[in-house]
C-alpha cells in the first residue's frame, strides 16, 4: 500500500476522533446552561403575564415544560487523493497527495409542553397557604413583613386588604393597621425578638423574645394583636371563632390577585372600561400602591422597555419589572417559591404538545 495514502488516512482518522472527543463536552457545557436559562426566563414571563391577566379579569393559564430532549449529530466526510504509482508520471509521484475534510454539526431539540390543569391543581391554587409554609419561609431568612403582607389577609382584628385576594374591588380595602403591624414584625425579626412557628396541629404560633432595646415595639405589636403585655406567645387558629386568636392566610391564587393590584394600568384602559377602578369613601380614586407598594410594583409603558428583569406585551402595552427593582424581584421570587411549595404534589394533566425544532 502506498505510504502516502497510509499517512493521509491516519491524519483523517486522528482529526475525526479528536472532533468526537471535543464536541460532546462542549455541547453539554453550552446547551445545558442555555436551556436552563430559557426555561427559567419563560416561566417567569408566563407568571408575569398571568398576573397581568388577573388585573384585567382575564383567565390565567399555565403551560409547563414537561421535557426537553436534544440530539447532537456530528457528520464528517473526507477525500484522500494519492497518485497511483502504476499509472502516474514520475513528476506526479514526486509531488504530495491531497486531503480534503468536511463536516457538519447539527442539533435537533424536542420540547414537550403540558397544560397545568385539573381538579387537583385548582384545589391547590385555591387552598389557603398552610401556616407551616409561612413559618418555614420566615425561618429560612425571608422577611416576615414581606411574607405577612403577601400571604396573610387577616390576623385577629387586623385586616390586610382581604378584598384584594380576588378580582379588583371597586371600594378601597382595609389595610393600614396591618401594614404598621407587619413593619413592626420586621423590626423585631431583624433583632431576633420574634419568631413564627407551628403547633403539632398545624396552627401558627407567634413568639416574642425579651429585648431591652425593642420594648416599645414589642408592646405596640402585642397591643395591635390584642395580647396581654406580659404574654410572649400567641397561638392562632385557622378558623375564626367568637373567642381566641385566629389567622387567615391567602391561597396562592389569592397572593397572585394581591400582587396583580400593583399593576400600573394605562389610563386609556381605564377609559375603555376594561379594568376596574377602585374608589375611597370620599369618591376619590384609590391608589393601590398604598397597599402593595412596600413589596411589589409592576410598571407599564407603550414602547418596549430597556434594562428589565422581565417584560411582557399585553393589549398593546408593555408591562415590566426593572432589573434594578430588587424589592419587586424578591417578591416575584417568593411568589414562585410559594406556588412550587403549594403545588409540588401536582401531576400535570391534559394534552401533550410536542414541538420538534429540527
Amino acid at each position: 500500500m502506498n505510504k502516502r495514502f497510509i499517512y493521509f488516512a491516519a491524519i483523517a482518522v486522528t482529526l475525526v476522533c479528536a472532533g468526537c472527543n471535543s464536541v460532546g463536552p462542549a455541547a453539554l457545557e453550552s446547551g445545558r446552561v442555555n436551556y436552563n436559562e430559557a426555561i427559567v426566563r419563560t416561566n417567569d414571563e408566563q407568571l408575569l403575564l398571568n398576573l397581568i391577566r388577573l388585573r384585567y379579569r382575564d383567565t390565567p393559564f399555565f403551560l409547563s415544560v414537561q421535557n426537553v430532549t436534544s440530539r447532537y449529530t456530528l457528520n464528517y466526510n473526507g477525500n484522500v487523493r494519492v497518485p497511483d504509482p502504476m499509472n502516474a508520471r514520475i513528476a506526479d509521484l514526486a509531488g504530495t497527495g491531497t486531503l480534503t475534510l468536511g463536516g457538519a454539526f447539527t442539533e435537533s431539540p424536542t420540547v414537550v409542553y403540558r397544560p397545568v390543569s385539573g381538579e387537583q391543581f385548582i384545589l391547590e391554587l385555591l387552598s389557603p397557604i398552610p401556616p407551616g409554609n409561612i413559618a418555614l419561609l420566615a425561618q429560612s431568612g425571608w422577611s416576615i413583613e414581606r411574607i405577612f403582607l403577601l400571604c396573610v389577609q387577616a390576623l385577629n382584628d387586623l385586616f390586610n386588604a382581604p378584598s384584594a385576594s380576588g378580582p379588583t374591588p371597586s371600594s378601597a380595602p382595609q389595610f393600614e393597621e396591618f401594614g404598621d403591624f407587619a413593619e413592626l414584625l420586621r423590626i423585631l425579626q431583624q433583632s431576633r425578638a420574634i419568631e413564627i412557628a407551628t403547633t403539632e396541629t398545624g396552627d401558627a404560633v407567634l413568639r416574642f423574645f425579651p429585648n431591652s432595646e425593642l420594648i416599645e415595639e414589642s408592646r405596640l405589636a402585642k397591643s395591635l394583636l390584642g395580647m396581654d403585655e406580659a404574654s410572649n406567645e400567641l397561638v392562632t387558629s385557622q378558623v375564626r371563632q367568637f373567642e381566641g386568636a385566629w389567622m387567615r392566610t391567602r391561597s396562592p391564587i389569592g397572593v397572585m390577585q394581591f400582587i396583580s393590584q400593583s399593576v400600573e394600568v394605562p389610563e386609556e384602559h381605564f377609559a375603555d372600561g376594561i379594568v376596574t377602578r377602585t374608589f375611597d369613601e370620599d369618591g376619590s380614586e384609590f391608589d393601590w400602591s398604598e397597599v402593595t407598594g412596600r413589596v411589589v410594583s409592576i410598571l407599564s409603558q407603550k414602547e418596549r422597555p430597556d434594562n428589565v428583569f422581565l417584560a411582557v406585551p399585553y393589549r398593546g402595552w408593555w408591562f415590566y419589572i426593572p432589573d434594578s427593582d430588587l424589592n419587586t424581584k424578591s417578591t416575584f421570587s417568593l411568589l414562585s417559591m410559594l406556588i412550587a411549595m403549594q403545588s409540588g404534589r401536582i401531576q400535570n394533566t391534559g394534552v401533550i404538545n410536542t414541538i420538534s425544532l429540527d
